[in-house]
């Protein structure tokens, strides 16, 4: 990912056209939401979202993976999040690492759910449609 703050406008809006794209190639969807790589964001991110039709999005919880943290310290982590009980949580987590898939979520969706959380989408979670629009998928690259 490019850090999307130490991008021009146009370079921003290239950024985010070639996810855009992938994305309705691939499964046929043109976002609703854009979490900025790294978390980082200013006036032009969020001007660029905005014209684009895309709410930012920024978690409240990170597990640890794209830095190295190892499957047990993100585990421990969730635990301790947990433990806090906060009324709701925006878990950033890596898919594309597979001990976060094979190891680390599965454990923090027990771990969530024997606490009382219902996990939900994030559209769900804040009451909007996930997509600015559904159409059939495109022909990916």
């Amino acid at each position: 990912h490019k850090d999307l703050t130490t991008l021009t406008w146009d370079q921003i809006h290239d950024e985010m056209w070639r996810v855009e794209l992938a994305l309705s190639r691939i499964v046929g969807v043109v976002p609703a939401f854009m979490r900025p790589p790294y978390g980082n964001y200013n006036d032009l991110v969020r001007q660029a979202s905005e014209i684009r039709g895309q709410k930012l999005v920024i978690w409240d919880f990170d597990s640890g993976d794209s830095v190295g943290a190892t499957p047990d310290e993100s585990k421990d982590d969730y635990d301790e999040l947990i433990d806090e009980h906060p009324q709701t949580i925006l878990a950033l987590n890596h898919e594309t690492i597979e001990t976060t898939a094979h190891q680390v979520l599965p454990y923090a969706i027990q771990q969530l759910q024997d606490a009382g959380y219902r996990l939900v989408s994030l559209a769900e979670c804040v009451g909007l449609p996930a997509y600015q629009s559904v159409g059939p998928r495109g022909t990916p690259d």
